[in-house]
C-alpha cells in the first residue's frame, strides 16, 4: 500500500514538473517572439531614419545650389541702361527668329528653356527621389549621366542611383553603384560616402569580413571626413579598434 502511494506521489510530482516546464517553455517562446518583433521594428525604424537622412542631404544639396545661383546673380553687374549707340532688339523668351537665305522660307526656332540643362535634369532626379519614386529617380539620374558624363554632379547622380537601390533593400545593386562611384570618382565629394555605403551594403548582405575591409579603407583613404567617422563607429560596433591596416 505504501509502495503504491509512493509511486502515485512520484508520478504526481513528475507531472507537476512537466507542467511547470511546459509553462516555462511557453513563456520563453513568448519572450522570443517579442524580441523578434522588437528587432523587426528597430530595423524598420533604422531604414526610415536612413531614408530621412538621405532626403535631408538632398534638400541640403538643393539649398546649397540655390545659394550658389543667388551668389552668381548678385555678382553679375547688369547696367541699368544700355551703352550709348547700342540698339536693343527685344526677343521673345522662347523664340529666336532669323532671316532666311535666298530661296528659303523664314521660320521660328525654339530656344532651349532650360528643361534639358544639367541642373534641371539633376533636380528632376532629386525631386523623384525625395518623393520616394526610386525607379523613376534612377531613370532621371541615368539620363543625366548619359547626357553629361563629365559634369561636376556626375558622381552625385551615380551615388543617388546606388542610394535608390539601397532604399529598396536591393543591396547587391546598391553595392555595385557605390563601388562604381568610388572607383570612377575617387577624388570627388561623394567618393567617401559611396565607399562607406559599399561597406554598409556588405553588412546588410551578412558579409562581415568584406564590410570591415571596406570600412577600414574609408578611414585610411578619407581621414577627417564624416564618412571616416561613421566607418570608425561601425568598426567599433563590430568589435574592431581604430587600427586601419
Amino acid at each position: 500500500m505504501k509502495l503504491k502511494i509512493t509511486i502515485v506521489a512520484v508520478l504526481a510530482l513528475a507531472f507537476t514538473g512537466c507542467a511547470g516546464m511546459s509553462e516555462q517553455q511557453k513563456a520563453i517562446d513568448r519572450l522570443t517572439l517579442q524580441v523578434t518583433d522588437i528587432k523587426v521594428s528597430l530595423e524598420e525604424t533604422r531604414m526610415k531614419v536612413d531614408d530621412l537622412g538621405n532626403k535631408f542631404i538632398l534638400l541640403q544639396e538643393k539649398i546649397d545650389a540655390s545659394r550658389a545661383d543667388i551668389d552668381k546673380l548678385s555678382a553679375a553687374v547688369v547696367p541699368s541702361h544700355p551703352p550709348e549707340g547700342l540698339v536693343v532688339v527685344p526677343l521673345a523668351a522662347e523664340e529666336l527668329r532669323y532671316n532666311p537665305g535666298p530661296g528659303q522660307k523664314g521660320h521660328t526656332m525654339k530656344m532651349e528653356t532650360g528643361e534639358a540643362s544639367p541642373e534641371a535634369m539633376y533636380n528632376k532626379g532629386q525631386d523623384l527621389f525625395l518623393s520616394g519614386r526610386y525607379e523613376e529617380a534612377r531613370g532621371a539620374f541615368s539620363a543625366f549621366l548619359k547626357a553629361y558624363p563629365r559634369h561636376g554632379l556626375s558622381d552625385n547622380a551615380l551615388y543617388w542611383i546606388g542610394e535608390s537601390h539601397y532604399s529598396e533593400k536591393d543591396f547587391a545593386k546598391a553595392l555595385e553603384k557605390f563601388r562604381e562611384t568610388a572607383d570612377k570618382y575617387p577624388g570627388e565629394n561623394k567618393a567617401p560616402d559611396a565607399l562607406l555605403k559599399a561597406g554598409f551594403s556588405h553588412m546588410e548582405m551578412n558579409e562581415g569580413d568584406r564590410a570591415k575591409a571596406v570600412l577600414k579603407k574609408v578611414v585610411a583613404m578619407y581621414p577627417g571626413t564624416d564618412a571616416a567617422s561613421k566607418a570608425k563607429k561601425a568598426l567599433e560596433s563590430a568589435g574592431e579598434k581604430e587600427g586601419t591596416r
